[in-house]
């Protein structure tokens, strides 16, 4: 079922819904770090009061959340006043009813059975953000790696450019290959007969082609290989584009597919992304996603909504699973601990083999009665 949204403006309907959800469950304040828990403290004449940990000022306009089993439910705030011992005031003008289809259950991962205790941590932890920040920060790594494969790839093609994701929002390729890792091969650009057969070609011509004006003015080259450069063959984080005057063929792909695989070989040996040897706590999980926890801020930086990471999970048994996922949210507790939800996009063979596993050692484990 989709999410369906209701909006409360009527003074009396807000009281009600107001007093029947934020004064019971628990509340948190949107910032830009993420969902911050909050203590209701009292409502009166539409204006709440809260307790609010770490934090100094507050916008004007704020907005509040809490949950209530398959709905979230908005408040939007006006800032009203600050009192002493970290108490805000707020006038709530408009609430937002989100009513949404319940997903699966996530189940606490540090819970005991018996005498034992299942405790899982994630590892080796890089994200979309800090490997835009540690290309930038490296720019004269970067363009030794560059300029060195570029050189010698240049005497086989007529046309060559290595783009890294740091340079440029809204590079048509780079967001190509952040939903298909798979080359783009378009042996002649002018095959009116590929049109018609093949849709890879009309998605290039159409979203591609007719975006990149640079290429578009180069009238001889007429044909195009990019092969994306992958961290750990997950996370895109650049390409390599080469043209052509004449018609391309599966041996020129497979050279631009050696010169990938040399750039991401020269990226590791420089140390160009830095390496997480932190292991942090998982809190929850699921089929489909998990729950990570921790109490230091610095791991923050790591972790921002809607941001790729990737990480290896340390199972039990010494079992482990490399998993590409998603930070659907965000929340900072009252007790500083900082939970960071996830969504799971990708896993190989093996991984997903030992994460099934231990799902359903798991459930295996919480289905059998203490006293076994």
């Amino acid at each position: 079922m989709p999410s369906q949204i209701k909006t409360i403006n009527d003074r009396a309907s807000i009281d009600r819904v107001f007093a029947g959800f934020f004064t019971k469950g628990n509340v948190f304040l949107r910032t830009k770090s993420g969902d911050l828990k909050i203590q209701f403290l009292g409502y009166t004449e539409g204006i709440a009061a809260f307790k609010i940990p770490f934090v100094k000022n507050i916008p004007e306009k704020n907005i509040l959340s809490t949950r209530h089993e398959q709905s979230t439910i908005n408040a939007l705030v006006k800032f009203h006043e600050k009192q002493e011992d970290n108490v805000f005031l707020f006038l709530i003008n408009q609430l937002q009813v989100i009513y949404r289809s319940r997903g699966e259950e996530r189940k606490s991962v540090d819970s005991s059975y018996g005498k034992d205790k299942i405790v899982v941590f994630i590892t080796n932890l890089i994200s979309y953000s800090i490997i835009q920040n540690s290309l930038s920060l490296d720019m004269k790594k970067i363009e030794r790696i560059r300029e060195a494969v570029a050189g010698e790839i240049s005497q086989a093609f007529n046309f060559i450019k290595i783009t890294f994701c740091n340079e440029g929002k809204g590079d048509v390729r780079m967001n190509y290959f952040f939903k298909n890792k798979e080359p783009i091969s378009i042996p002649n650009i002018k095959d009116k007969e590929a049109g018609k057969t093949d849709p890879n070609f009309n998605f290039y011509i159409n979203n591609i082609y007719s975006r990149d004006y640079q290429l578009q003015a180069k009238k001889n080259l007429v044909s195009e290989i990019s092969v994306p450069l992958l961290y750990k063959t997950k996370l895109p984080y650049g390409y390599i584009q080469v043209n052509n005057s004449s018609p391309s063929t599966n041996s020129m792909l497979t050279i631009v597919k050696k010169f990938a695989a040399l750039i991401d070989n020269l990226m590791n040996k420089e140390q160009v992304f830095p390496r997480f040897t932190d292991k942090l706590i998982v809190s929850n999980i699921s089929r489909n996603g998990l729950g990570i926890v921790f109490r230091e801020r610095k791991f923050i930086r790591y972790f921002k909504e809607n941001n790729y990471i990737y990480f290896d999970l340390l199972l039990p048994n010494e079992k482990t699973a490399a998993i590409l996922a998603i930070v659907r949210n965000i929340t900072l507790m009252d007790n500083k601990i900082i939970l960071i939800g996830c969504s799971i996009e990708e896993m190989d063979a093996l991984s997903e083999v030992n994460y099934e596993e231990f799902l359903d050692s798991f459930e295996d484990k919480e289905k059998k009665p203490e006293n076994e």
